[in-house]
């Protein structure tokens, strides 16, 4: 994983962390478990990191919907 990675996943999990309400341990456990993280932000990371940071938890918000990890 390249280091632009690391750091944009990092920007996903504190930025959701404060969306959500929840820790940062428990963002990235949820991105994990549905597979948001690896199916998702990794392989269109070329696209999501263009977005604006609200377009962005939105639509990651939306993506965990869709997955049933989130309410």
């Amino acid at each position: 994983m390249r280091t632009e990675h690391l750091d944009f996943i990092t920007f996903c999990v504190g930025n959701l962390s404060d969306v959500l309400h929840k820790s940062a341990s428990q963002v990235y456990g949820i991105l994990r478990s549905s597979g948001v993280l690896n199916d998702y932000i990794v392989p269109c990371y070329d696209v999501l990191h263009t977005f604006s940071k609200d377009y962005l938890m939105e639509e990651l918000t939306e993506v965990l919907r869709e997955r049933g990890a989130l309410a």
